[in-house]
């Protein structure tokens, strides 16, 4: 089959928005969501979070962050090349969490393969 024969059939669909009708008839219930574009999938994400959990389950929509881009600056390095490059976009950035990293007292003190390998 050529391609001239199949794409002039598109524009002859009845169905809804271009769909064959026998697609709308094996398609039950569906639906399209015009805020969760495929542009970004943080929304779309969020969507099937929140699918997981109803109808029960009390969530923030957008998260800690939304949309936002968030960076993590490891080093002063790091966070003088986000300084730079932010000052030449010219966006401000909003500090969520202090500076320096540390390490939990209390996790990873033990292996859990300490004991594995014992000679008898």
């Amino acid at each position: 089959m050529r391609a001239k024969e199949f794409i002039g059939e598109a524009k002859d669909y009845a169905g809804p928005k271009g769909f064959h009708p026998d697609s709308v008839s094996s398609m039950v219930n569906a639906h399209l969501y015009p805020d969760l574009d495929n542009s970004s999938g943080y929304m779309a994400y969020r969507f099937g979070v929140a699918v997981a959990g109803m109808p029960d389950q009390k969530m923030d929509v957008a998260g800690p962050t939304g949309l936002k881009m968030v960076t993590i600056g490891y080093t002063q390095a790091d966070e003088d090349i986000l300084d730079a490059a932010a000052n030449l976009i010219g966006t401000p950035r909003v500090r969520l969490t202090p500076g320096g990293s540390k390490e939990l007292k209390d996790t990873n003190t033990t292996s859990p393969v300490s004991n594995w390998m014992k000679k008898k």
